[in-house]
């Protein structure tokens, strides 16, 4: 788990730090874990939003929690604190499967899964 954290503060970081005229993608950020990337319309709309999703591939036996991620675990965060052009980055949460694994419940995802992002610019 930290290490999906790791990536999806390096994707954010690295995608903050300049924001293309168009749709895009980053590259896929490989860990032991799986794989993340972003997503983007690009540009922002006319309240100054940019959408997109934070694409998170798991491996096989890998998982990543939700926002309420039950007896223990850390929900998936935005760290937009390095960027210039970022004033706030929203995460939001499709609905979660619920687990019991014997060492306690938790919620989240063992399967890839897309979190939608809203970034004012």
């Amino acid at each position: 788990m930290r290490y999906m954290k790791i990536l999806v503060l390096g994707i954010v970081f690295g995608w903050a730090t300049g924001l293309p005229a168009e749709a895009s993608s980053s590259i896929w950020y490989n860990s032991e874990g799986g794989k993340v990337r972003l997503v983007t319309t690009g540009k922002p709309d006319e309240a100054g939003k940019i959408r997109g999703v934070l694409d998170i591939a798991l491996k096989p036996g890998w998982k990543t929690y939700w926002r309420d991620p039950g007896d223990a675990g850390v929900p998936p965060q935005l760290d937009i604190s390095g960027s210039t052009n970022i004033a706030d980055a929203q995460l939001s949460f499709p609905p979660p499967q619920r687990h019991d694994d014997g060492y306690g419940k938790w919620a989240g995802y063992d399967r890839p899964v897309s979190l939608p992002v809203t970034f004012t610019v």
